[in-house]
């Protein structure tokens, strides 16, 4: 990867670290991600570190929140003698 600026390759190491995303895949998004706009690309940025200052686990059932609680724990009118088991919240959108 000489030929590469050592910023793109520390992208495009980076991208290659996410689940599923391999040496191509990680490539192609990084070429995409210098294609875009500038504010599209800073928007992606921004998402990205947005999710990791505000979501968190919910302290009741560990769902993703942006609070203590999440939405379906601090929602009064759930049945809270009813409760669901998944493996990862993402499964919970399904059932949602």
């Amino acid at each position: 990867m000489s030929e590469l600026s050592e910023s793109v390759s520390h992208m495009i190491d980076q991208l290659s670290r996410l689940p599923g995303i391999g040496r191509k895949s990680a490539e192609r998004l990084a070429y995409h991600i210098l294609r875009v706009p500038e504010s599209e690309a800073f928007a992606l940025a921004g998402s990205i570190r947005a999710v990791r200052e505000n979501v968190r686990y919910c302290d009741q059932c560990f769902n993703l929140a942006e609070s203590e609680v999440c939405n379906i724990c601090s929602d009064m009118s759930r049945d809270r003698t009813l409760m669901c088991v998944v493996q990862q919240p993402r499964d919970l959108m399904a059932l949602e």
